[in-house]
């Protein structure tokens, strides 16, 4: 089931033998219909295709960008990314030509893992949204946003109904840990993380402390009242750091019995990695029904993996909203799966997601909100509050 309906199988049998066809007109016309772009942005792309098969030159740019980015790979997709968008207008939309183009060979991808066509079709249709957002910023059809849509184009990320899924290790620099008994989860932070005194992360929590920081006293403890986590194993107790579940930590030491608990994540696990592209409202029906799939998808197309986790950084797992929002809003309800992590950041995306492209923290006083949660958030942000982005894990055997 695509996004717009009962998907034709017999549209994107074969797309996976095109070679090098989607550069002309014909070519691309069987792409857009066969994962069902809209007319409009379709136009777009088989107009660049026709324009192409004009200029020779700018034709064999394309091909060689196509080989750098999906064949090839020798260099850093972020590099030919750069050297693309510096064409400038006339690289925005020959980068989507390009993305578009790289659509068979994702199928074939795909056939190779055992992904449905279904999953391939929504999956590409981020390639449309990034389309779109272009095309609001500036005006015209094209790509900006290369390096995330690198990640669909590659296989490396899976649209499955509400929401998208990365394959990846666990980013996170903590240890959860499950009761034996009675299912408890209890996170501690990893030795050598840097928390201030409130229990946020610290900006160089990346990094331990230097010893010879002047801003540390003797035992590891910063001046200003900031602190050093600590973790240790003795084979029989894990001990360490505890994390609230809006992910602050405390001063105060857990010691857990390892007989009793078990160790269910940590730093370096096989995860999923959660992305809430834009679109549908954010149901907790439609968000339950994407995990479901994805965990059918993983334990079918990726055998040799075990996930044990979904975790997921976004402006909406911001800690804030569990006070500025009312309990039923699709907000809270999404983030109440997730157990939150500590996270450093800013308010760029949530300026960028609820009131468009470049909003800045210094126009929100002069800015008029139109809907309720553009007032919430601007009222917030004018008093001197915050509203950083926030991560989280969902564990996944409490899908």
């Amino acid at each position: 089931m695509g996004r717009n309906g009962q998907m034709n199988e017999s549209m994107i049998d074969g797309l996976e033998t095109m070679g090098t066809d989607w550069l002309s007109p014909q070519g691309m016309l069987r792409i857009c219909e066969a994962v069902r772009y809209p007319r409009e942005a379709a136009e777009a792309l088989i107009a660049e295709t026709e324009r192409l098969t004009q200029d020779a030159a700018v034709a064999e740019e394309a091909k060689e960008f196509y080989q750098a980015l999906f064949v090839d790979c020798h260099r850093s997709s972020g590099e030919v990314n750069q050297e693309l968008l510096a064409m400038g207008e006339k690289g925005e939309m020959l980068a989507a030509v390009v993305y578009a183009g790289a659509i068979p060979r994702l199928w074939e991808r795909c056939q190779q893992s055992g992904i449905p066509a279904g999953v391939l079709i929504d999956t590409v249709q981020d390639i449309i949204i990034w389309m779109e957002t272009h095309r609001k910023r500036t005006g015209r059809w094209g790509l900006s946003e290369l390096n995330w849509l690198h990640r669909h184009m590659t296989g490396g990320l899976f649209r499955l109904g509400r929401l998208q899924f990365e394959p990846l290790t666990n980013p996170y620099a903590v240890r959860v840990f499950r009761h034996r008994t009675t299912g408890e989860i209890l996170t501690l932070a990893d030795a050598g993380t840097h928390f201030l005194a409130d229990g946020q992360l610290a900006d160089n929590a990346e990094s331990n402390i230097d010893d010879s920081c002047e801003q540390e006293d003797s035992i590891g403890n910063g001046l200003d009242g900031s602190w050093i986590s600590s973790y240790t194993f003795d084979g029989k107790h894990y001990e360490g750091t505890p994390l609230s579940p809006l992910g602050l930590a405390s001063r105060g030491i857990v010691r857990l019995p390892a007989d009793t608990w078990s160790l269910a994540l940590q730093q370096g696990d096989e995860v999923l990695n959660v992305h809430i592209p834009e679109g549908s409202p954010l149901s907790r029906e439609a968000c339950s029904e994407s995990y479901a799939k994805a965990v059918n998808l993983a334990a079918a197309c990726f055998p040799g993996l075990t996930f044990r986790a979904f975790v997921c950084q976004s402006w909406l797992l911001a800690p804030q909203f569990r006070t500025l929002l009312p309990e039923r809003s699709n907000i809270r309800q999404f983030q109440s799966d997730y157990r939150l992590l500590p996270l450093r950041s800013d308010e760029a995306q949530t300026l960028e997601r609820v009131f468009g492209y470049g909003t800045t923290r210094e126009a929100l006083q002069d800015m008029k909100a139109e809907t309720s949660l553009q007032h919430t958030v601007r009222d917030h942000l004018i008093s001197g509050g915050r509203i950083q982005n926030g991560a989280g894990f969902i564990l996944m055997q409490e899908q």
